[in-house]
C-alpha cells in the first residue's frame, strides 16, 4: 500500500520542475506589477511633499530629475523568456488551482511570525501551513490541497508534453 504512494525519481524531477514553474510564474506576475506601477507614478503634490517634506513653493520644480532611477528599476524588471513560458503553461490551469499553487508556493513554509516565549526567553518561527494558506483562500483544507495537487498535475503533464514535442 505504501509502495504505491512513493514516488519515482522522475516523478520528484518533474514535481520540482513543476515548483520552478510556478516560481518563475510568481516572477513574472512581480515584474508586471513592478512595471505598471512604475508607469503609473506621477507628479502629483502630494508624492512631491511625501519626497521632500515640504510642498513646491513655485511653478517650477527645484528637486532632482529621477528619470534615471525610474529607468533603471524598469530595466532590472526585465520579463524573460522563462517567465513567459511560464505563463502560458499556468494560463492552462483553471483560475482556483492557479491561485492556490501561487500562494502554496509563495507562501506555505515560509516564516510567518517570530516570537519570543516569555516563559523562557526563546524564539518560536510559526510559518505559513496548509490551512493558513486555505484560510486566504476562503477554502477548507482538503479543498486547498485537492486544489494544489490537481494544479501541479496538469503543469506536470503540460512539461511532460512539451517534453516529448521537443
Amino acid at each position: 500500500m505504501a509502495d504505491q504512494n512513493r514516488k519515482t525519481p522522475q516523478e520528484i524531477r518533474l514535481r520540482e520542475r513543476a515548483m520552478e514553474i510556478v516560481e518563475s510564474y510568481l516572477d513574472f506576475l512581480f515584474a508586471v506589477k513592478d512595471v505598471t506601477d512604475i508607469a503609473s507614478e506621477g507628479r502629483c503634490l502630494l508624492g512631491i511633499y511625501s519626497e521632500h517634506g515640504e510642498i513646491p513653493r513655485g511653478s517650477g520644480f527645484s528637486g532632482f530629475c529621477r528619470l534615471a532611477g525610474t529607468v533603471d528599476r524598469i530595466r532590472n524588471r526585465e520579463i524573460t523568456s522563462r517567465m513567459i513560458e511560464a505563463e502560458k503553461i499556468l494560463s492552462g490551469l483553471e483560475s482556483g488551482q492557479r491561485t492556490a499553487v501561487c500562494i502554496d508556493r509563495h507562501f506555505r513554509g515560509k516564516t510567518k511570525v517570530i516570537a519570543t516565549d516569555p516563559l523562557n526567553g526563546k524564539h518560536v518561527e510559526i510559518t505559513f501551513r496548509a490551512i493558513d494558506c486555505a484560510e486566504m483562500l476562503g477554502i477548507d483544507e482538503p479543498a486547498y490541497r485537492k486544489r494544489v495537487s490537481r494544479g501541479y498535475q496538469v503543469i506536470e503533464s503540460a512539461l511532460q508534453s512539451n517534453k516529448q514535442v521537443a
